[in-house]
Order: structure tokens, then sequence, then C-alpha cells
């Protein structure tokens, strides 16, 4: 029986399966492959990907992310991935994948004494509700993800939070014993949850596996849950933890500004003077506690008419300008009201965008880090 057809030839740790195509000239098959571009030319490669818990199908990142890039991302090893897509072409089947090899690669026990190294904590901040901070984190998450980093989300929104349903996640946090505790103690641990594209999530909404359950918490305790998302979570080693934070300037804002070591704020705004009025506040905020705002974004700017092109100013005139002379910080862009980011957003399916302004987002938060150097320690969880 002939096998599938692939253009691919497989290249695993230097040795070469013969092409399913002699005729065809092959594109090598391997850790530097391409995903979308492997899903095309190989349609069961992404039933192959799935197994390993890579859906890469409807991920937006995978135009960008090579197959050993999406490995480590999962925290997978490529050889066993590689091994299984040459099984794939080779029989039309998708063959049986060891348990083991599908298991996200552990730290060493001893590495857990500092649980995870956070390169860079950025809070998300408005002080003014509905202005569109947890798209804002997601959109700069995605982007951070396009650009190959390893990201995690905070959802610091304790009573009120959206990360989870924008990325389409329902299943409750799992709890996994801590590997490092004291010998004869135990101490339990949550583990993030994973998005489609690898980014690492905790959230209040991810404690109960009903979606609408309310979490009638005090201030004190929600300053506790913020936390124990930071110091008591199976976090792996990341570029970027992005903290999502709720509105107002009281206990969750103080808590993650005081007693979290961030690396600086990202303000979301909006076109309507009574939002920037309160959103000034919340850059007095950050001032005073001397930490760096590292940008503003203003959402829900303007309006396209997508029959004639017209520009409408929705909310009134912008003040993004304005708000980022008075934080002192670069605008780092205006975004457009689109219904297509809300339908994503609202269907979990938010890592599907196809629009450039995840990665610009991304790069004006890269190089705003960029240029406020930071000291020789890295950030670590004790």
């Amino acid at each position: 029986m002939p096998c599938a057809r692939s253009t691919f030839e497989i290249v695993c740790t230097g040795s070469h399966l013969p092409c399913a195509n002699p005729g065809a000239m092959p594109a090598q098959l391997g850790p530097d492959t391409n995903i979308r571009e492997l899903v095309a030319d190989l349609p069961i490669a992404e039933d192959v990907l799935s197994q390993f818990g890579l859906h890469c199908a409807g991920c937006g990142v995978n135009k960008y992310e090579t197959i050993e890039q999406g490995a480590k991302a999962h925290g997978l090893r490529a050889e066993p991935i590689i091994a299984a897509l040459a099984q794939a072409r080779l029989s039309g089947r998708v063959p049986t994948i060891n348990n083991e090899d599908k298991q996200p690669l552990r730290r060493a026990p001893g590495e857990f004494a500092r649980r995870a190294v956070f390169k860079a904590v950025v809070a998300i901040m408005s002080g003014k509700g509905g202005v569109g901070k947890s798209l804002v984190t997601a959109l700069l998450a995605i982007g951070l993800r396009r650009r190959n980093l390893k990201v995690g989300i905070l959802d610091g929104d304790i009573t009120g939070p959206s990360i989870p349903k924008i990325f389409g996640l329902r299943k409750p946090l799992a709890i996994e014993q801590d590997p490092g505790a004291p010998a004869g103690q135990t101490r339990p641990l949550m583990v993030p949850a994973q998005s489609r594209s690898a980014i690492e999530i905790v959230s209040s909404n991810l404690l109960t596996d009903k979606e609408d359950t309310a979490m009638i918490w005090r201030g004190p305790i929600l300053s506790g849950v913020i936390r124990q998302f930071y110091e008591q979570v199976l976090w792996s080693n990341l570029d970027y933890l992005l903290i999502d934070l709720p509105p107002g300037t009281s206990d969750a804002p103080l808590t993650v500004l005081q007693s979290l070591a961030i690396d600086g704020v990202v303000l979301v705004t909006m076109p309507q003077a009574l939002a920037t009025m309160i959103v000034r506040k919340a850059a007095n905020l950050v001032h005073q506690l001397k930490k760096p705002i590292l940008g503003v974004i203003e959402n829900m700017s303007y309006f396209i008419a997508p029959d004639t092109g017209a520009k409408y100013e929705v909310f009134g005139p912008s003040y993004a300008q304005r708000v980022a002379e008075l934080a002192q910080a670069p605008l780092f862009a205006k975004l457009p009201i689109d219904p297509q980011k809300a339908l994503l957003a609202d269907e979990g399916r938010i890592e599907e965008i196809d629009d450039p302004i995840c990665e610009e987002l991304a790069d004006a938060l890269l190089a705003a880090v960029e240029a406020r150097p930071k000291p020789k320690e890295t950030i670590s969880l004790i």
C-alpha cells in the first residue's frame, strides 16, 4: 500500500528517512520546520501535534513558530514529536504516543526551592472599569508569544475575572505537591492552566468548575489570593508575567504595586473625559509608589465603517496623548473598536486573531522594558 505523499523529509538526530515522494524536491522536516507550513503540506500532522497538546490548527502563533519552539513552549521534547510525525507520514495514521512523551518536562526537585524565575513582571492597570484591560492583556500576551517568548497571565481581578473566558479555559486548576517541600511535609501548589498557544494562566474563575460562581471576598482576602497566585503556583520560568488588575486604586492594585517585584505598569484608557480623569488617578498612584509607567494604550479610540472606510470617534476625541504626557510614558497605540476582536474574545478564540496590532503592542512593551534596565538579580519566588 503506497504511503501518504508529502514534500517533507524527516530530519531528526542526524538521520534521514526516505521521502514518500522521491520525485519531489524535499523540504526538511525537523526542529526548525514551521508548524503552519507543515500542517498545510501534511494535514495529518495536525492530529499528531494535538496528541502532544500542541493545538496548532486554530492557533495564531503557528505561522511564527517551529516544531522545536512549540515543543519548548509546552515543556515538551521535540524528538518524540518529530518521530511521531515521521511515522504518521509513512503510515497515514496517527501513531501511539507514549504517555511520558506527552507530559511536560519538570524541573529538577532542587530547583523548586526558588519555584520560578520571571525575567519581567508587568501590571496592566486603568483605575476605570470597562476600558478593556483584560483584552489588552490578552493581546499583549499573544504578541509576546508570537515573538517566541514564554508568557504567563496572573488574573488579578479576583471578583470579576475575564481572562479564562477570553482564552476559552474552563477546567479548574490542578493541584500538585511541591517537590521542594521539606521531607515529611506536604505543600500543595496550583498548576497554571495552559492556553492553546502555551500561555500559562491563573485566575479565580479557574478555582471552580462553574464560571458564574461569585467570589464574595473582602479586601484582605483578595490581597491574600493575589499573593497566592504569585507565590503558590508552579509557574514555569517565564520571560514575561502579565498581571491583569481590577479597576480602582485600592487593595488589589496596592498589593501588586507594593508587594510584588514588578518592572512597570501599562495604563489602559479610553477617549472619554471621565475615564481619562480616573486613569490619571491611577497614574498618580503609580508615581507615588515610585513604579515606572511603561506606556499608555487607548482602547475603543475610534471606529472604521466597513462599507465606507469613514472614521468615527464614537466616544469623543482622543485624550491618549494627554494621558501619556501626564503619565510621562510613551503612547503604545490607539486601538479601534473592532467587532471581530469582541467576537473572538466572547467565543474564547482570541488566539486566532490575525492582526498585526498584537506584535506592535508586544514590540512597544519590549522596547519600554529594555529602556529601563533592571537590577542584575532576576525575580524569583521564595
